[in-house]
């Protein structure tokens, strides 16, 4: 009966049918239904909330006590932290409470319950708002870290601008083919979850998952790409431009998940089944997500982790590499109670200044040099 155009008043007359029409031979067992992938949504929600929280407690830490500074991508993602929560508390309900799981023949409509209806009416809203914050945020580390080139700060204004246009209309296309038709009880929602444009296997909201799919992709793509030629020109060690290098090519891993994501919605497509072929989909958009958030905690972690051992190995020099193999003597640069040095809170990556490349090392020794002189003088 799902993905049917029928009055709303009729809806009131369906409870007893099952919620998908079953495939031929197959008849629907109410009673004791299968229960299909064993609540893997619940299994993969839980461990992106603790990821989450482990994460963000490391990085609230790392802003306040270590680094001190606050900038524009800390905003963005203390505010995407609590929408991708909301989702994953919302797949969490659904797969514990609603259909996800049974085959759609083996679920009566009763059992679509008004509390249901609306919580799953919320996820299409909620989804699009909490992908976009996600996707700000990356892009706004990126212009945090490499304001002063001109060409990458173009690129990222560039890349706001278009996913938020896309995901407002990805927004709209979910909301207003699945709105409650002719009131807020619970025949109202089911008129409008389970239309033909909402719930249909070739409505306008299953068309429209498969761009957000492809588009989900390419941004990714984008966001990953993006940094790295100007992380190739940094003036760092091999080291520490290894390690800024790790840092945004660690996106390979939300593109993954991004590609798997869109290949399990190509093959869910056109299906009848949608409550078990969909699990596949949002378990792999769930990763994707929650990894793309983590990821802008690595910089404020990594800072966390270099205080930690500095901090515990107090000494003033220490020995590197240089890139053509000779080994080379800096000064440490000695750390404040409590916070980093001043030369080392400019900036999140290394340091860009004017957009000049500099060598944090050879700044700190040349500083002290010059130090030295004055005395001696």
């Amino acid at each position: 009966m799902a993905a049917v155009d029928i009055p709303r008043w009729m809806w009131a007359l369906t409870d007893e049918y099952p919620f998908g029409q079953p495939p031929p031979g197959v008849k629907p067992n109410f009673e004791n239904p299968e229960l299909v992938g064993g609540h893997s949504m619940t299994i993969v929600s839980s461990i992106c909330v603790v990821l989450l929280f482990i994460v963000s407690s490391l990085r609230l830490y790392s802003k306040l006590r270590i680094m001190r500074k606050t900038t524009i991508d800390d905003y963005f993602f203390w505010i995407s932290l609590p929408m991708l929560l909301l989702v994953l508390s919302i797949y969490l309900y659904l797969d514990n409470h609603g259909a996800y799981g049974y085959h759609a023949w083996d679920v009566k409509i009763k059992s679509l319950t008004k509390p249901i209806l609306v919580v799953t009416f919320v996820q299409q809203i909620v989804m699009p708002i909490a992908i976009w914050l996600i996707k700000a945020t990356l892009i706004l580390l990126i212009l945090t870290a490499f304001r002063p080139i001109r060409w990458l700060r173009i690129l990222c204004w560039v890349g706001l601008s278009v996913t938020f246009v896309f995901y407002t209309i990805s927004l709209i296309l979910n909301a207003v083919p699945c709105h409650p038709r002719g009131g807020t009880d619970r025949i109202s929602y089911l008129a409008g979850m389970a239309s033909l444009q909402c719930a249909g296997n070739k409505g306008l909201v299953q068309r429209a998952s498969i761009a957000t799919g492809s588009f989900g992709v390419i941004s990714d793509l984008y966001i990953l790409i993006i940094p790295l030629p100007a992380v190739a020109k940094l003036h760092l060690g091999k080291r520490r431009k290894l390690g800024v290098f790790l840092i945004f090519s660690s996106g390979a891993l939300a593109c993954i998940a991004s590609v798997l994501s869109l290949t399990f919605r190509v093959r869910a497509f056109g299906t009848k089944d949608l409550t078990v072929d969909s699990i596949p989909t949002m378990t792999c958009h769930l990763v994707e997500l929650t990894v793309g958030l983590s990821l802008t905690c690595i910089a404020p972690i990594a800072k966390l982790v270099q205080y930690t051992l500095n901090t515990r190995s107090p000494t003033t020099t220490t020995g590197y590499s240089d890139d053509s193999g000779g080994e080379k003597r800096a000064n440490r640069r000695k750390h404040a109670p409590g916070g980093l040095s001043e030369l080392d809170s400019l900036k999140t990556f290394g340091t860009t200044i004017d957009g000049t490349t500099i060598d944090v090392e050879s700044t700190s020794s040349i500083k002290q040099s010059s130090s030295i002189d004055s005395h001696s003088q």
